[in-house]
């Protein structure tokens, strides 16, 4: 049986994120614990333009991060928040 880490794989590896975005992104979710997953992989089921948006979030978080911009940190959190709000219309 796959695991919900498998799952995501596949459609990250199936999505159009060119092959380091995809192996950048993978790398975020092999720390999770597989149970705490689910969630994640059912929203890429349900949108697969999810795949997208949570690789852009990560790789600005990241951007953020090196360079110590506070700003740009705090600016990523509050868009973070208001997606996460549309989702739970």
């Amino acid at each position: 049986m796959d695991t919900n880490f498998q799952k995501i794989k596949e459609l990250i590896q199936e999505s159009t994120l060119l092959p380091t975005e995809r192996e950048d992104l993978l790398l975020l979710f092999t720390k999770a614990n597989d149970q705490d997953l689910e969630p994640t992989l059912k929203l890429f089921i349900e949108d697969s333009s999810w795949i997208r948006k949570i690789n852009e979030n990560y790789k600005a978080k990241r951007a953020a991060l090196a360079t110590g911009n506070q700003a740009l940190w705090q600016k990523i959190i509050q868009e973070e928040e208001a997606q996460l709000k549309e989702l739970e219309h």
